[in-house]
């Protein structure tokens, strides 16, 4: 395995290549959702609406992963021998290099998302869980991504399919170690929930569903999955990781969505009616502008035409 390749001279980290591999899966999966959407579902959002606030979401998510790797970190990268200042700027050095945690970016995600939902009053149900279900497949690439890199790594582990980690890898596996390939596991767990997923939201017409789920089985998997991870900057509180403790409250949130729908039907209808009204306007502009780019295009082969039977003649 390998963490970097060098392509026209450039070093290219091999985890970013995922994340953006995953990030174009993900837009080409809510896209296609929102061109063939589901028969008994409500408003759906218009594409360019879900890939902008796709595009809003990833902002988000390298925000809130950022911070939440430099706060899970601190007991780590805070030395008491320096001062108050000097820590800080390890800090920022920590933020702007490498490190990402999955719960930060999802929390991060999340809110800017339903920033850009609420704010340019897109359909707020179809939309979130158009995305909460693509969410898996993004995230599998992501895994990927650790696997090659060396971070997320697992537990020490002698039994089949065991890895070995190189002397120099981006991520800090101990090299030399067989550890157990977690992060493969949780990308092919990811795979599995994400066409569970899929084929719920397609069949299903209720409203939070997809999400609701999405928080439960996932929620259920990482608390799971986090008693095998070997590295150490993960965060703890008590016998908790902090991914396990965020875990808890993301089942609950998930079991609320689930329990409740009727609830949360009165936020996921609430801009349906003007989002329609405002929608066929936009369509109306746009069948205006492929009718207007018909008739010049006509035009031109009109007057290419004519010119050419006036040269014809003038030859004669």
């Amino acid at each position: 395995m390998f963490s970097t390749f060098t392509f026209l001279g450039k070093t290219i980290s091999l985890y970013a290549v995922c994340a953006i591999a995953g990030g174009i899966f993900i837009s080409l999966f809510c896209a296609l959702q929102c061109r063939f959407p589901r028969k008994r579902g409500g408003m759906v959002p218009d594409m360019q609406d879900m890939l902008l606030m796709l595009l809003f979401a990833a902002f988000g998510l390298l925000i809130g992963a950022k911070i939440m790797y430099a706060v899970t970190s601190i007991d780590f990268i805070y030395d008491k021998n320096l001062n108050f200042f000097a820590n800080l700027w390890e800090w920022v050095k920590l933020l702007a290099g490498g490190g990402l945690v999955f719960y930060g970016g999802l929390i991060g995600a999340a809110a800017a998302g339903l920033i850009y939902i609420f704010h340019y009053k897109t359909p707020v149900s179809e939309a979130v869980d158009i995305a909460f279900a693509g969410v898996p497949l993004f995230h599998a690439f992501g895994r990927i991504g650790c696997f090659l890199g060396g971070c997320c790594y697992g537990v020490e582990y002698h039994g089949m399919f065991a890895v070995t980690f190189p002397e120099k890898n981006l991520g800090g596996a101990p090299a030399g170690v067989e550890l157990l390939p977690i992060q493969l596991i949780e990308s092919g767990l990811n795979l599995i929930l994400w066409a569970i997923l899929f084929a719920v939201y397609r069949r299903s017409g209720r409203r939070w569903l997809t999400t609701g789920l999405y928080l439960c089985c996932y929620g259920v998997m990482r608390f799971i999955l986090e008693y095998f991870r070997g590295d150490l900057i993960r965060g703890h509180l008590g016998a908790l990781s902090s991914s396990q403790a965020i875990s808890i409250l993301i089942v609950l949130a998930g079991t609320f969505l689930l329990i409740k729908p009727k609830f949360m039907d009165k936020i996921g209808e609430r801009h349906d009616g003007e989002y329609a009204a405002a929608l066929e306007r936009l369509n109306q502009r746009r069948r205006e502008y492929k009718e207007s780019i018909k008739a010049r295009r006509n035009y031109r082969k009109q007057y290419i035409k004519e010119y050419m039977s006036y040269l014809k003649a003038k030859m004669r």
